[in-house]
């Protein structure tokens, strides 16, 4: 039996380990149905800042995974109740699609155009040189800069594509201003709401993901041990290159997460 199977919980991330967009990787798949039948407490938390937990419920559920609302933690519903817990009904601009738009209005929020009290960057596959303009404009005022995610590189069913660090990186460029709060991974904002969905310490659960950055310094910063899959970002022919560059070398590593089973 692999040693982390003696967790009661599990962190686990969702592009690169369960799917790759709308394509499943069957043998991550296989172990969350796996996990969950041997009684282990389960927690998705995704930097995907695109979709809503209903969007990504409705892919899983296409993938053959029930999900329970409960069980989703996406950076878009994780930045919508970090807001609100800073400010109910806030003025927002944000850079982002339906998923996170969707989230931010669950949650009580007003998207706005002009006069806004927060600018929310998310990814945005449609992005334009007005969104682009209108996010520069807020980065260099004295609004509260929030991003949903840091993710330079996001997998896909077709390779790589660029995550909301694209957007986070131009501003930044532009302004030499980072964002006031990052809620998604590794930050300990999203991975202590994990910890207190799941009803568990550190020590009790395992985080496991695809990307050493990301993935792996998230579990870093809670104290919990972490599982690298290469079935995502990190695969093998650049896994050496990837702890060299980012400093980390993870717990364990596995060719996908049915591997653990």
């Amino acid at each position: 039996m692999h040693p982390l199977l003696k967790k009661e919980g599990f962190i686990l991330d969702i592009d690169g380990v369960i799917g790759k967009g709308e394509t499943p990787i069957t043998e991550g798949v296989n172990a969350v149905k796996k996990l969950k039948k041997a009684g282990k407490k389960l927690v998705f938390v995704s930097n995907n800042s695109t979709r809503s937990r209903s969007i990504m419920i409705n892919r899983f559920r296409r993938f053959g995974l029930n999900v329970r609302e409960d069980e989703m933690l996406l950076c878009t519903f994780a930045t919508a109740r970090y807001l609100s817990r800073e400010k109910q009904g806030a003025k927002i601009y944000t850079t982002g699609e339906r998923g996170l738009i969707e989230e931010l209005e669950l949650a009580g929020h007003k998207i706005v155009e002009e006069e806004a009290e927060y600018l929310v960057v998310g990814s945005n596959r449609q992005i334009n040189y007005d969104i682009i303009t209108k996010a520069l404009r807020y980065c260099l005022s004295d609004v509260r800069y929030v991003a949903t995610n840091p993710d330079r590189i996001f997998p896909s069913s077709s390779g790589p594509t660029p995550g909301t660090g694209m957007l986070v990186g131009a501003l930044y460029w532009m302004t030499d201003r980072m964002p006031d709060v990052i809620v998604g991974k590794p930050s300990e904002v999203i991975m202590r709401e994990a910890l207190d969905i799941l009803g568990l310490r550190a020590d009790e659960v395992a985080v496991a993901g695809d990307q050493i950055e990301v993935d792996v310094k998230a579990g870093r910063n809670i104290g919990a041990e972490t599982l690298l899959v290469l079935s995502g970002v990190t695969n093998a022919d650049n896994i050496q290159k990837m702890i060299q560059r980012f400093g980390e070398e993870p717990d364990y590593i596995l060719g996908h997460l049915g591997e653990l089973i």
